[in-house]
């Protein structure tokens, strides 16, 4: 049996392995795959003739080894969705535990989501560093002399699907007196193209950083 969700390899081996199970008797059937009522009196009805008893014991056992060949299938997509799901506990842990800043905006611009660490460089603007920069503008972060350079950088990451790097000016926020903050991006397109990753760091944490690999 041929399944999309599975790789074809992965299929056979679990076609092999339902058949050893049924030849040596070592399976339960999950009553979740049962055969219907109307597949069970067309095998009776070919086996009680002679002339179709070898064709009725061969579609039971071809039905016998596709139900446990399901159930097999079914333990192990629950097995691979525990592995992606620890997998994306652990990302989520360090995207939210890094000490860079990390943002990720769709393709209009707009930031789905960041971490502490990057919503701490804009908190200014904020007045909290829990996540209120989701839902703005990327553009809305940067000086209007750099917002140019930002687009041209965001469309050229799109269209050649390679990372890019470059220093903008942060603003400062209605009435701040604090030195403009410069902060380097580095900025990569996800793997299915629908979200870009943009990674900060002002000259503090940069420094932070450096003092801590000594």
């Amino acid at each position: 049996m041929s399944d999309p969700i599975l790789p074809w390899d992965l299929t056979i081996k679990l076609r092999q392995q339902a058949e050893q199970q049924l030849k040596t008797g070592s399976t339960q059937l999950n009553a979740v795959f049962t055969a219907s009522t109307d597949a069970l009196s067309a095998l009776f009805r070919l086996s009680s003739e002679a002339n179709t008893a070898s064709d009725g014991l061969k579609l039971l056992h071809e039905l016998q080894t596709y139900q446990v060949e399901l159930d097999l299938q079914m333990e192990q997509l629950q097995h691979n969705e525990s592995d992606a799901n620890h997998q994306l506990a652990c990302y989520r842990q360090f995207f939210d535990l890094s000490p860079i800043g990390c943002i990720i905006i769709n393709l209009n611009g707009i930031i789905t989501d960041c971490n502490a660490a990057a919503a701490g460089l804009f908190a200014h603007l904020t007045n909290d560093q829990t996540g209120q920069l989701c839902g703005i503008s990327m553009q809305s972060l940067v000086t209007a002399n750099c917002q140019p350079m930002l687009s041209a950088s965001l469309a050229r990451v799109q269209r050649s699907q390679q990372n890019a790097t470059l220093i903008v000016t942060a603003v400062t926020g209605s009435g701040n007196s604090a030195d403009p903050c410069n902060l380097r991006l580095t900025i990569s397109l996800s793997p299915d193209q629908k979200a870009i990753l943009l990674m900060l760091a002002d000259d503090a944490s940069e420094h932070r950083l450096a003092a801590d690999e000594l």
